[in-house]
């Protein structure tokens, strides 16, 4: 299949409601992500990928990280505090299971795998608490040096079950010196609120980055004072919404002979690509007709994210000066390899979408924080209260100074 390059920004349109701050700020902190990590990648390439998925992975390793490996994590994600993340994600979720009950379907998952040579040592109870019940993730058992093959079958069919068997061979990065695999997945499936017809679809030529042609099977439709249509000097867009919550933003240069979408897109700042993705939120429907031409899409993509996340700041996460001490007690960890695949398919009907997202961590040679100790030694004169707890009332006070 020749290489063709399309600009699909799949975002989640999720309401915003009183109360819901943590969910808008982690909107903000996914969308900052979302275009760093963009901008880490070859964008004469196909692109596809889950920024909110790397972004949750991310999120639990900040959770077991310190010092300044949890700084740059939380710089990378533009999270002010883990506290602040973890609520985010929480309500995200909430969000979530409320409002894809109908046809549309968005489900997250997480596995942390910790392996048998370690277990005994036990996890931080801190950390697997905020792992297993912010982020939802099963914590289990791994044999990776006595049991490779059976192990990578597993999350291989884990993953196979998590995404409806839209990625059916997934190849995990686990090796026989792994201690902990951390893998987060994400699946969306929804039905256009407004289908495409399959008698519509017909053969058609798009012009690659590169200017050479292909053939692909082009959908098209009119849409009559039905969808958003919003433009501004540089972009053109419409939002295809879904049967239930979400919504496509297919955006293109104003320039009709434009081929270099990415780079144009990425050489905005934040602030202003953010505009244009709320003008497409919050505009009325277009008043006439708006004529689309979409390809059916067919993409999967897998990247190798070690120098993307150091690309972002992510760098002392990898090396033996790694703060992972909050994750299994007496280890220091660092973060071996990681990668993210995703996988989509746009049709008449609707689009299906996947991706994984795992992090394998090994341990380090860096000693971890000590357990913590103080001293309150009455050896020199001293003050004394005695107060009625309940009411503060301070009932005796004094000051020993000499015996």
């Amino acid at each position: 299949m020749k290489k063709f390059l399309i600009a699909l920004t799949l975002l989640l349109s999720l309401p915003t409601c009183a109360g819901a701050e943590p969910a808008r700020n982690l909107s903000t902190s996914v969308d900052a992500f979302c275009w760093k990590y963009f901008a880490t990648l070859d964008r004469n390439e196909n692109i596809f990928y889950s920024p909110y998925g790397i972004h949750a992975a991310l999120g639990i390793l900040a959770n077991g990280a310190s010092g300044d490996t949890r700084k740059e994590i939380l710089h990378a994600l533009d999270a002010d505090n883990v506290n602040a993340l973890n609520d985010g994600h929480k309500r995200f979720s909430a969000t979530v299971e409320k409002n894809y009950r109908g046809e549309s379907l968005f489900a997250e998952a997480n596995l942390l795998l910790v392996d048998k040579k370690i277990v005994g040592r036990g996890l931080d109870e801190n950390f697997q608490r905020i792992v297993t019940n912010v982020y939802k993730s099963d914590v289990r058992q791994a044999d990776f040096s006595g049991n490779l093959n059976g192990e990578r079958k597993k999350i291989s069919q884990w993953v196979f079950d998590k995404t409806s068997g839209f990625i059916p061979d997934y190849n995990a990065l686990a090796n026989a010196a792994t201690l902990t695999d951390l893998l987060n997945v994400v699946y969306f499936k929804g039905k256009w609120a407004m289908p495409f017809s399959a008698s519509r679809t017909v053969k058609a030529t798009f012009t690659n980055r590169d200017g050479s042609k292909s053939t692909v099977d082009m959908m098209s439709k009119t849409f009559k004072d039905e969808i958003v249509y919003h433009a501004d000097d540089k972009f053109k867009g419409i939002k295809l919404p879904y049967s239930d919550n979400a919504a496509m933003y297919l955006i293109l240069p104003v320039d009709d002979s434009a081929l270099n979408v990415a780079e144009l897109w990425n050489d905005e700042s934040l602030a202003r690509r953010a505009d244009f993705l709320d003008a497409l939120k919050n505009s009325y429907a277009f008043d006439g007709d708006v004529v689309v031409r979409l390809p059916k899409v067919a993409l999967d993509v897998e990247n190798n994210l070690v120098e993307n996340l150091k690309a972002v700041g992510i760098k002392r996460a990898f090396t033996d000066g790694a703060e992972f001490f909050n994750i299994v007690k007496g280890t220091p960890l660092k973060i071996d390899n990681a990668k993210h695949r995703a996988k989509v398919k746009v049709d008449e009907t609707g689009t299906e979408a996947a991706a994984v997202t795992e992090i394998t961590m090994l341990q380090t040679t860096a000693v971890p924080n000590p357990p913590r100790r103080v001293y309150l030694l009455a050896e020199r004169p001293f003050l004394f209260v005695i107060r009625d707890v309940e009411s503060d009332v301070t009932l005796f006070a004094g000051v020993v100074n000499k015996f």
